[in-house]
């Protein structure tokens, strides 16, 4: 008999990283806002070089860092996703995933299909380990109301990270550009929290899913059809 990998820990690491993620788009939003306020004042000769210089180190410690723990927390989410994806696959056989089990690693990096690959993975992963839906042909059961809400907001927190281009005046970037930016990375520093809300709450199901002699109730925040 094949034993259950461990998500637990590999959840709970998941989780704290989603966390510091989104702690991460807000001070990146705050040093945009520094930004915005620091070449204003420059600009108009309110502020010093010291100031300047200042801002650019901020500006360091606030772009390096959270690219480090987005890097992490997408490794260690994919992991505990592969454990979960197995544990899915031996605790129901008969059903089927619309991906196979390399997609719970490549869906992530492969051009175009990252925009909707991960989700069906984790959909399959949570219908499958759903003890409400056991016996029921995968085509019937139906999608997690929790996962939806999760992508929409990941979706649109990395459209928003890329939304905006900065505009060049006598080769330098405008002074709107910065304010553009600091209102863009706000307006994705706000759907990066809904996100790892959504994202904390799909690694918190499925594996209570998968948490043996445990009970499972739906949470509150993804209602079931009744």
């Amino acid at each position: 008999m094949e034993h259950f990998k461990s998500v637990r820990g590999l959840g709970f690491a998941a989780s704290v990283l989603i966390g510091l993620v989104a702690l991460g788009n807000v001070a990146e939003a705050a040093a945009d806002w520094l930004t915005y306020a620091t070449i204003r004042d420059y600009r108009a000769q309110n502020a010093t070089t010291a100031e300047l210089a200042l801002h650019y180190r901020v500006r360091v410690l606030t772009n390096w860092p959270p690219a480090v723990i987005t890097f992490a927390a997408i490794t260690v989410f994919v992991m505990w996703l592969h454990n979960a994806r197995i544990n899915a696959e031996r605790g129901d056989p008969a059903a089927v995933h619309r991906r196979g089990r390399d997609w719970v690693w490549l869906s992530w990096f492969v051009p175009v299909v990252n925009l909707w690959f991960p989700k069906v993975v984790v959909d399959d992963v949570w219908r499958a380990c759903d003890p409400r839906l056991r016996g029921l042909p995968m085509a019937e059961r139906p999608l997690p109301a929790t996962t939806a809400r999760w992508w929409a907001a990941f979706v649109l927190m990395w459209v928003l990270d890329f939304a905006h281009l900065p505009s060049y005046q006598d080769g330098d970037p405008a002074l709107g550009s910065y304010l553009i930016a600091a209102v863009v990375t706000t307006l994705c520093a706000v759907v990066g929290i809904v996100a790892a809300v959504f994202a904390v709450q799909v690694v918190r199901q499925i594996s209570a899913f998968q948490r043996p002699g445990r009970v499972v109730r739906p949470l509150r925040t993804d209602p079931w059809p009744g």
